[in-house]
């Protein structure tokens, strides 16, 4: 506990300094500088009491890759981060980009990005690096709560141990009068050793987790109404579980393909998003994950009260007491108290309806503050 603790000031340490550090940076023509931060505030309210490994519940699963969960006290931990960005341009082709980002609930700062690009031309850009992979609508600024309605991304959808790949990509960008096109197709692959979500809170063991062969791409339409996207990505998963003489074999080159439809709304006052994703296992033993949220607000000036439904179904053909199951509803309210700084609320209901012991029925209430740099 004392390693843990001492990590997290650290990374407190690191969200100040990065906040700083962007604020007070001045770029020239070249350089770009842009920064990100969130100070969020909750607790878990009510919920079951029961264990799931290492935590005891009441909680509420709020960061599920850097495992930032609510318990029955008021903590910043799970919510809060901060971010720098950095673009290097060497004259009009070529540039370096490079994000640092420091969560709270994790033990130490991370490199989100660090890639180069070409521009091929005025609509095709070569890139090649470390980058989010583009798996879900907010996969680029998960990190940025800047960027949307909630507090975070639905923990529903966005919770997946692999989020980040190293590799290369070619993306288009055109406007056909008032239609922007972006395509994006990329190859890589990741290897996380002791993956703190699959081990801390699936597994209570360390697990290695590689993706590779991964081949994936998508195209998104926006208008100035909305935007439509889809996404299509195929990989293969290898998993070890464990330690020294007890490590074990988990996976080993099993398929996995991924699908997703992304359809959200700006209209006049009128707020909708929208996302459904479908993740298949197809060999033996076949194993199903059909994912999506629904979301809806209404924009009276600088304010957006919206209510969210999201839900995680997973259908594992040779074992259903092993399927993970649960749903959650969210209601949310956001104030621009200026163009550049929000203020939300969130209350969420999370349902647990899995086929094993997982952390049980909760009801958590947050704060956040984001701001943009």
């Amino acid at each position: 506990m004392g390693s843990r603790s001492a990590a997290s000031r650290s990374v407190l340490a690191s969200l100040l300094l990065l906040a700083g550090l962007a604020s007070a940076a001045r770029a020239d023509d070249a350089l770009h500088l842009s920064g990100f931060a969130t100070l969020g505030l909750g607790k878990a309210i009510s919920g079951a009491h029961q264990s799931n490994f290492e935590f005891d519940c009441p909680c509420y699963i709020a960061n599920y890759p850097d495992v930032g969960i609510y318990r029955n006290s008021w903590s910043l931990k799970p919510d809060s981060r901060a971010g720098v960005q950095a673009t290097y341009k060497f004259g009009s082709q070529f540039s370096v980009t490079g994000q640092l980002t420091a969560n709270a609930s994790a033990d130490k700062p991370a490199v989100d990005w660090l890639y180069g690009s070409w521009n091929l031309s005025d609509s095709l850009t070569l890139q090649a690096g470390r980058k989010r992979l583009p798996l879900f609508g907010y996969s680029d600024f998960f990190q940025v709560g800047y960027a949307y309605p909630w507090v975070r991304p639905p923990g529903d959808l966005y919770g997946w141990q692999i989020v980040a790949y190293n590799g290369a990509n070619l993306l288009y960008r055109k406007n056909f009068n008032g239609l922007a096109v972006t395509a994006n197709v990329w190859a890589g692959r990741e290897t996380d050793k002791d993956n703190q979500m699959l081990g801390r809170v699936y597994y209570g063991d360390r697990v290695d987790e590689t993706w590779k062969s991964i081949l994936g791409g998508y195209v998104e339409l926006g208008t100035d109404w909305g935007t439509a996207r889809f996404v299509m990505m195929t990989n293969k998963v290898d998993r070890w579980v464990g330690t020294g003489a007890g490590r074990t074999v988990n996976k080993d080159g099993v398929k996995q393909q991924f699908y997703g439809l992304t359809f959200n709304v700006d209209h006049k006052d009128i707020v909708v998003r929208t996302e459904f994703n479908r993740f298949v296992r197809p060999d033996a033993p076949k194993d199903i994950y059909n994912v999506y949220f629904v979301g809806a607000g209404y924009r009276f000036g600088d304010w957006l009260p919206m209510l969210t439904y999201s839900r995680f179904t997973e259908d594992y053909k040779d074992d259903p007491t092993a399927n993970e199951k649960h749903h959650t509803w969210a209601a949310t309210l956001r104030w621009d108290v200026r163009e550049d700084m929000a203020l939300k609320l969130e209350y969420d209901v999370f349902k647990d309806r899995s086929a094993f012991p997982f952390v049980g029925n909760s009801k958590a209430i947050t704060l956040s503050l984001d701001y943009v740099f």
